[in-house]
């Protein structure tokens, strides 16, 4: 047996920073970075689609790191992006690899979507979508006005590196991503009522008020104290609570609201 030297394109000392990046706050910044470098993006966005529901999860842009952020709630994201995930997940299904799908943005006829990408200045804007595991994740990737449309050179760059990309938005999901804002969801009362308010499970007030500090772990003296309401009272609400959610306990309140999250 003998070794076998495989020469490779040598690929931007920026890569080596996103991986090092993976699972901390540096990770949106040096994939920016790692982008700019291979095709001259200045701005991007990552979306996983986990079981038909597409989510926001992150990104950077020139303009600040958060400033591509889209508001927290889904109902107020362009409906055309939606469509345009669904469609890069039937375009992934049918690939081992990740696929890129280039954007006509001529012809966008979703207002909130056209309202943002004039906003920025975009004038290109390619989709880089892959698989891991079950889950779909998208980058969307843009230039605007001042850096023009991507060309072929640049393709190539966000196409060989496609498949590096969307693994290592799948890691640190699951490193950062969804961790950190998982915690987040927990921080207060206040934001577990918050959360439990726009959701459907049709509690009443004191349903709400009593599963809300059951997640947030205080005792049912606590929550009586809390409350000014008696033990008995408390046990009633959470019988009725747990009855109307058909769960059997703390265990399964915790799980119905992190499928919330």
């Amino acid at each position: 047996m003998h070794a076998i030297t495989v020469e490779q394109a040598p690929r931007p000392q920026t890569l080596a920073a996103v991986v090092n990046a993976l699972g901390n706050d540096a990770f949106e910044t040096e994939t920016l970075r790692f982008l700019n470098s291979t095709s001259g993006a200045e701005h991007y966005c990552v979306y996983r689609v986990r079981d038909g529901h597409p989510k926001f999860l992150g990104g950077a842009s020139i303009r600040g790191q958060h400033a591509m952020r889209h508001h927290k709630s889904e109902k107020r994201w362009p409906a055309r992006s939606f469509v345009e995930l669904h469609a890069a997940d039937e375009a992934a299904r049918g690939s081992r690899n990740a696929v890129m799908l280039h954007d006509d943005l001529d012809h966008v006829a979703d207002p909130t979507l056209r309202s943002a990408l004039e906003h920025f200045e975009i004038v290109d804007r390619v989709m880089v979508c892959g698989r891991a595991v079950d889950d779909l994740y998208a980058l969307s990737v843009m230039r605007s006005r001042d850096a023009g449309q991507f060309d072929e050179r640049e393709l190539t760059g966000l196409a060989d590196n496609a498949d590096l990309l969307i693994a290592a938005c799948a890691k640190h999901a699951a490193l950062h991503w969804d961790r950190g804002k998982a915690i987040a969801h927990f921080a207060s009362v206040a934001v577990i009522e918050g959360n439990l308010r726009e959701s459907d499970w049709g509690l009443s007030e004191r349903e709400l008020q009593v599963s809300s500090r059951i997640l947030y772990g205080i005792s049912a003296y606590g929550i009586s104290i809390d409350l000014g309401l008696g033990e008995e009272t408390i046990a009633t609400y959470r019988k009725r609570l747990y009855a109307r959610l058909r769960i059997g306990g703390r265990h399964e309140l915790l799980q119905r609201y992190l499928s919330l999250l």
